[in-house]
């Protein structure tokens, strides 16, 4: 067999030894052939299959102690104790009944003037709505354009006008109505023209 001799750009003989080997004496060549021999040997003698399988047999050891945990105390069976006793506590909670109380809202009433004859000026007596919100007045004049107005105290001794509070007769009958809340715990009504009045209250929650 011949080969190109690239340097002197002839042919040549490809020539073996004894052995009928090729003889290299190219030194990089060499040198990968050396690797090449050491990496084979290393693979004979201790194969790297073995330590992969070795380290696999590892990994398969820890998986199969999870699986065994999760047999023996499942997380699933830890929850659902978790969920019932959740589920107890809710239930202990709603349980029995709700009491709605079905009571009417405390009402006072009473008379500020029964046919009375007042002088523009005079005052009622003063009435306690300590345990109420609300007040109505209510009544009649004998004037269409007489009309009363509401006084609070919360001592039931110095009184002061409530200018939001006057209420007027109705001119056709001589009627007279309103509301207030009871913000101050004390009031009485003031008759504003000189007539007859007849005059109630009523108090509720």
């Amino acid at each position: 067999m011949h080969v190109r001799d690239s340097v002197n750009h002839k042919n040549k003989v490809l020539e073996v030894d004894g052995s009928n080997q090729l003889s290299v004496k190219d030194a990089t060549a060499q040198s990968s052939l050396s690797n090449i021999e050491s990496s084979v040997a290393n693979l004979t003698s201790d194969p790297a299959t073995a330590t992969n399988q070795s380290t696999g047999n590892m990994s398969l050891t820890n998986i199969e102690s999870s699986v065994a945990n999760l047999t023996s105390d499942p997380s699933t069976a830890t929850l659902q104790t978790a969920a019932n006793l959740s589920l107890s506590n809710i239930d202990s909670a709603l349980a029995g009944t709700i009491t709605v109380s079905s009571a009417a809202p405390a009402r006072a009433s009473g008379s500020l003037a029964s046919a009375a004859s007042k002088t523009a000026g005079d005052l009622s007596a003063s009435v306690d709505g300590n345990s109420h919100r609300k007040c109505a007045i209510f009544g009649s004049c004998s004037s269409d354009s007489g009309s009363v107005k509401v006084h609070i105290s919360h001592d039931n001794v110095n009184f002061f006008e409530d200018n939001q509070a006057q209420y007027y007769a109705n001119f056709s009958n001589g009627h007279i109505a309103g509301h207030f809340n009871i913000n101050a715990r004390y009031f009485k009504v003031e008759f504003m023209d000189t007539a007859t009045y007849t005059l109630e209250y009523a108090m509720c929650d």
